[in-house]
């Protein structure tokens, strides 16, 4: 059987945030025998600079119950995801440009008057 025919018979073990956690996931599933691939697509086309939709997880259906058993306590042993960590960046950052913004169109308002 072709490997693009078996693939339409898997399922979504999990749901990753970004494409490291998803390699990070697949690997260890593979790890302990579980046959997985992260879901692409046309999504994978349209995102610039991140993982904007995150990845879907995919297993064997037989393997389903294993795989998310595995994510599950995978997860559960981490303090802070990289996922969470980069967010907190992203959002640590935006509120400084936003900052910045604003203080210079403090300055301008004050220097055109």
């Amino acid at each position: 059987m072709p490997d693009n025919d078996k693939k339409k018979h898997y399922v979504r073990a999990a749901y990753a945030p970004d494409g490291p956690g998803a390699l990070a996931m697949i690997e260890l599933l593979k790890d302990h025998g579980i046959d997985a691939f992260r879901q692409g697509g046309v999504k994978d086309i349209y995102k610039i600079g991140g993982d904007i939709f995150g990845e879907e997880i995919m297993v064997d259906p037989e393997d389903l119950s294993e795989a998310q058993r595995l994510l599950g306590s995978a997860e559960a042993g981490k303090p802070a995801s990289e996922a969470k960590k980069a967010s907190k960046t992203k959002a640590l950052l935006c509120l400084l440009a936003a900052a910045a913004l604003f203080a210079v169109l403090l300055f301008l308002r004050g220097r055109f008057l």
